[in-house]
């Protein structure tokens, strides 16, 4: 009888240490899919979902409960993407857990019960590997010059269910978002701004036989260097009816530009990425004692504004 009891205690310890054999792992996975991002949307930018893989070594002989969270560099909380050209720059991006953007995936710094990825095998499962989907976004309206933002995260497995702290394995990957140049400029009244600026504007001098001068404003929104240039069709204001011209000069930025206004001239240049938005303010004056017959005259003026 003795001999069977301890025989017996064998057993048992060899079953245990079988159990305590499984190992809990994350499969390798590829870097997920760049996102675009527009600063100038009013909808948030979700971006290309991706996939892990959680994986079993064995079949279980009892439950095996795990959960995971993202971790960022270099403040496990951190959901920074840096931009390339200026590491003060950044986008904030959050991973979620749901195709309804509803509950964020935390850190090892700040996680919750409700704000991990959490799952379980079940006793003696033939499954032994599990998947799962995570959703990034970035919210609107985040100042973004244009360029490319990166940030390494790094997804963890921890044995246990929540709040164990025992990491069973870890893989960190890189999110990358694009963002594209933008560059556009708009027309209006002296009070214009780039929401009321429209891309064709008349001005109405009236009767010019004794001089006139007239304001206007010009409008701008970029997210890049870029170059703002003016140029006139004649230079002079020209009718159908006659033969006549009428000279006038501009005024931008309060700089006056009187003689060939015809070419290509450059108003302004801005060689640092940044993100643009404000208003040149601008006049139009046609000098008083010029003998020409009685007509409409007019010439068109356009500005174009470039990309660095």
């Amino acid at each position: 009888m003795k001999k069977r009891y301890v025989f017996a205690l064998a057993i048992f310890a060899l079953m245990a240490g079988a159990a305590f054999g499984q190992t809990l792992s994350l499969d390798t996975f590829s870097n997920p899919a760049a996102v675009t991002y527009d600063p100038y949307s009013s909808g948030d930018s979700t971006g290309p979902q991706f996939t892990f893989t959680v994986r079993l070594s064995s079949k279980p002989s009892n439950v095996r409960s795990f959960y995971l969270l993202i971790d960022g560099t270099p403040v496990a909380s951190y959901r920074n993407l840096v931009f390339a050209d200026n590491s003060t720059v950044n986008l904030v991006v959050g991973f979620f857990k749901d195709s309804a953007y509803a509950t964020e995936i935390y850190s090892s710094s700040n996680k919750t019960s409700t704000n991990i990825i959490s799952g379980s095998f079940a006793k003696r499962t033939n499954q032994l590997t599990q998947q799962f989907t995570v959703y990034p976004s970035l919210a609107s309206g985040q100042p973004a010059p244009a360029g490319i933002y990166t940030g390494t995260f790094t997804l963890k497995l921890y044995n246990g269910a929540y709040p164990t702290t025992t990491l069973a394995d870890s893989q960190s990957f890189t999110y990358t978002a694009n963002v594209n140049p933008f560059v556009d400029v708009r027309l209006g009244p002296s009070t214009v701004t780039y929401s009321t600026g429209i891309s064709d504007y008349s001005i109405d001098l009236g009767d010019v036989s004794g001089g006139k001068t007239a304001t206007f404003g010009i409008a701008i929104r970029a997210n890049t260097a870029f170059t703002l240039s003016m140029q006139a069709t004649s230079g002079k204001l020209s009718s159908t009816t006659t033969t006549d011209t009428i000279n006038y000069s501009l005024t931008i930025g309060g700089t006056l530009y009187a003689s060939n206004l015809q070419l290509k001239n450059t108003l302004l240049i801005n060689n640092t990425k940044g993100m643009y938005e404000f208003p040149l303010s601008g006049s139009v004056n046609v000098p008083a004692g010029q003998d020409v017959e009685a007509g409409q005259y007019s010439d068109r003026v356009t500005f174009t504004i470039s990309a660095n």
